[in-house]
């Protein structure tokens, strides 16, 4: 058969007989969802003064607003608008959502599956990552601490912000943005919060002055616990005057500390400080250097009671919009969120509705960097129309051939077509590998990674074929990497259902240096384990059979091996380079004993075959796949 004879009849067996095997879980997570029609989130009453129907009509419009900038994928958007006495707007959320019945309306659609949900904001004097400081409560004006900008909650949360823009987009340089547990963009008059920061001096004052409400409130709960005994509570009140004496004080002796700062900003070390922050150690100025890294130090602010007042009226004092900061790897439903709300919200036309006007009179709202947008939902409503993209023919298959892809039919950095993995884990895409030609399949690690369109169960006998490639190393392991295989039932969600009768095989493939290759350091392996249900082999309690083998084949200077693996009457056979390794037949229980069954059932089908990066240090070295092909055997 020539070279274009056997491209086009390879063309017509993928694409005619060969169906995409994503369940319609998996298709979830490149599936355009949208908002759901159900208001059951939003409580918020028809306002009837003047001064709340204003109110009303802009958070109806702040709900336009990020509908335009926004379409949920991958999950399902709600929204409740709200109304309170200094703050007003909307909270959203996106939820997760399943096809199972549990989680769908009568007709089929879909409902939020309960607490599975992230929220963000557009809201009016709303300030995101602050915490109120009740014990310096006075009537008509607040105290408050706010994380800074750059804060991380812990260092993971940090190194998950490393490389990502400390300004969120250049779609919002324009205006005030600050990170913290919360990316929010503060739109304002001339860039400016209106809140006060307060000084170290006047912190003290305050929190001396709380003593006294503070003694008021201990004594009318003593009263409230003792009513009818005076003597109990004249001895209870003892105790607890000794107590705020003693924080009296301790502010005394921390003005004195600090004297020569008073007038300094006061950045503390709790973010919502009660009496028991005034120790004289730790001191509450005092700032360790692991603090100072994760930023854990919180400015205290102040709303006095003109700008108090002003927060009750239907001008917002700022705006804020705030959303979770998200990476490519949390998935496309809270990729798509942040992309979304950092880059498509339309914050010159969020700043000139409120503060200009005049500006935008008849002139409709739409969504920042629109084009853009809508290629990117798009593309995700393509993945979902055409599941099925054939590769390309390669003379080298042969007649038998049941399935193949040498991944030509995508470019570099592109997601490999057809081939299915989790998009909230380390992303799998397409690249080309030093000194080797072709295109390669590099997986995410720890994510596995199977063919979409490859048509299971497998045929009773087969040989798989592929290409292993590791990166340059010089540690003791290099690229490495898990191929799986089952014959598991599977369930309507796609996930092997356990609990019925069935083998799973796992082959690791593992490089080693090449230094060590002729010592008993070498850690270069084939290792393959096979497990049953009911169990088969058991030994002390341990089910399974293994085999382990050095791999001389794969080192950081032999840099790829062709790895096979037939299955023919329920044997198993595994090759490297054409060199038989292991046979099922040798394999052994886990403490050495003969394996009691050492082959599978010969009428033995595999419904699952994946790949998953399992490379030790997989952030240095990369592992890659390629020229995967099953032939019938």
């Amino acid at each position: 058969m020539n070279r274009i004879t056997l491209a086009t009849f390879l063309s017509f067996i993928l694409s005619s007989s060969v169906f995409a095997q994503l369940t319609p879980e998996q298709g979830i997570q490149d599936s355009v969802i949208g908002w759901w029609s159900n208001n059951k989130f939003d409580h918020l009453k028809p306002q009837t003064d003047p001064v709340g129907k204003n109110k009303e009509v802009q958070v109806n419009k702040m709900l336009d607003w990020i509908k335009k900038s926004y379409t949920p994928v991958a999950g399902l958007g709600t929204s409740s608008r709200f109304i309170n006495k200094l703050d007003y707007g909307v909270l959203c959320y996106v939820w997760n959502v399943s096809h199972k019945k549990e989680w769908t309306e009568p007709n089929g659609n879909f409902r939020p599956i309960d607490e599975e949900n992230t929220p963000f904001w557009i809201a009016a004097n709303k300030v995101f990552g602050s915490f109120p400081i009740p014990l310096f409560k006075k009537a008509n004006e607040y105290y408050f601490t706010l994380q800074p900008d750059g804060y991380g909650a812990n260092s993971q949360s940090l190194s998950n912000k490393e490389g990502g823009d400390p300004r969120i987009h250049p779609n919002a340089y324009k205006y005030l943005t600050w990170s913290n547990d919360w990316q929010t963009v503060y739109i304002t008059p001339n860039n400016k919060l209106p809140f006060i920061a307060i000084t170290k001096g006047e912190l003290l004052q305050r929190a001396e002055e709380s003593l006294d409400k503070q003694l008021a409130d201990e004594l009318e709960d003593v009263k409230a616990k003792w009513p009818d005994n005076k003597k109990t509570q004249d001895e209870v009140m003892v105790t607890r005057k000794q107590k705020i004496e003693k924080y009296r004080t301790n502010i005394q002796k921390l003005r004195e500390r600090h004297q020569n700062s008073l007038n300094e900003p006061a950045v503390i070390r709790d973010m919502q400080p009660t009496i028991y922050s005034f120790e004289l150690d730790p001191d509450i100025f005092k700032i360790d250097t692991h603090e100072k890294e994760l930023k854990h130090y919180y400015q205290v602010y102040k709303v006095e009671s003109e700008l108090y007042t002003k927060m009750q009226s239907d001008v917002p004092q700022w705006l804020a919009v705030a959303f979770p900061y998200e990476t490519k790897e949390q998935g496309n439903q809270l990729y798509e969120l942040y992309l979304s709300m950092s880059e498509n919200m339309n914050y010159d036309y969020i700043y000139n509705y409120f503060y200009n006007p005049e500006k935008m009179k008849g002139i409709p709202y739409s969504p920042a960097n629109e084009t853009q947008l809508k290629e990117r939902l798009d593309n995700y409503r393509g993945k979902n129309s055409v599941t099925i993209n054939p590769v390309p023919g390669n003379s080298s298959m042969p007649p038998n051939g049941y399935f193949f892809d040498d991944f030509s039919s995508g470019s570099v950095g592109s997601e490999p077509k057809n081939w299915f993995f989790n998009k909230y884990g380390k992303h799998a895409v397409v690249n080309s590998v030093k000194d080797i030609k072709g295109n390669w399949l590099q997986p995410g690690y720890n994510n596995a990674v199977s063919p979409s369109m490859l048509k299971t169960p497998l045929p009773e006998n087969f040989t798989l074929e592929f290409d292993i490639a590791t990166d340059e190393f010089n540690t003791r392991t290099g690229g490495a990497v898990k191929l799986y295989l089952s014959t598991f039932p599977l369930m309507s969600d796609g996930g092997e259902n356990k609990n019925k009768p069935g083998t799973s095989v796992e082959l690791l493939i593992t490089s080693g240096n090449d230094a060590e290759s002729n010592n008993n350091n070498f850690m270069g392996a084939a290792e393959m384990a096979i497990h049953s249900n009911p169990s088969v082999n058991k030994e002390n309690y341990v089910e399974g059979i293994f085999s382990k083998n050095s791999l001389n084949e794969f080192t950081n200077r032999k840099s790829i091996v062709h790895i096979s693996l037939s299955f023919k009457n329920g044997e198993l056979k595994l090759f490297a380079n054409q060199k038989q390794l292991a046979v099922s037949s040798d394999f052994i229980m886990t403490y050495g004993k003969p394996c009691v069954s050492c082959s599978l059932p010969a009428s033995s089908r595999f419904n699952t075959l994946n790949f998953t990066n399992i490379t030790d240090d997989a952030d240095n070295v990369k592992v890659y796949i390629s020229n995967i092909k099953i032939t019938k055997d």
